[in-house]
């Protein structure tokens, strides 16, 4: 590519799109248009569940911690305890309606 002239190098990618696009005709394939703004079948704010994977993985985790706050634990005692972190033991008290006696 180096030495050759930018219209080659044009000319040459416009030929190979061109026999993709009758290779794919000639196959029996349909051109389909798509309307502006579709996209995949993708949610709105992404294409993971990673949030939603980590909501599970704390509901998960619930009733462990819920029973070792009413043992009178705090959430810092707790999330040493069961290895996570503090503001992960606080998010799933918060989500699942656990309350510490100790101070937090």
């Amino acid at each position: 590519m180096i030495g050759e002239s930018v219209p080659d190098q044009l000319k040459q990618a416009m030929a190979e799109i061109a026999a993709k696009i009758e290779h794919f005709l000639a196959t029996g394939e349909r051109i389909t248009l798509i309307e502006q703004g579709v996209s995949a079948n993708a949610p709105l704010q992404g294409t993971t569940n990673h949030l939603e994977t980590l909501k599970t993985k704390r509901a998960k985790r619930a009733p462990r911690i819920r029973a070792l706050a009413e043992a009178g634990l705090n959430a810092r005692q707790i999330g040493m305890k069961i290895g996570i972190d503090t503001r992960t033991v606080a998010l799933t008290a918060r989500e699942h309606g656990i309350t510490f006696t100790a101070a937090t």
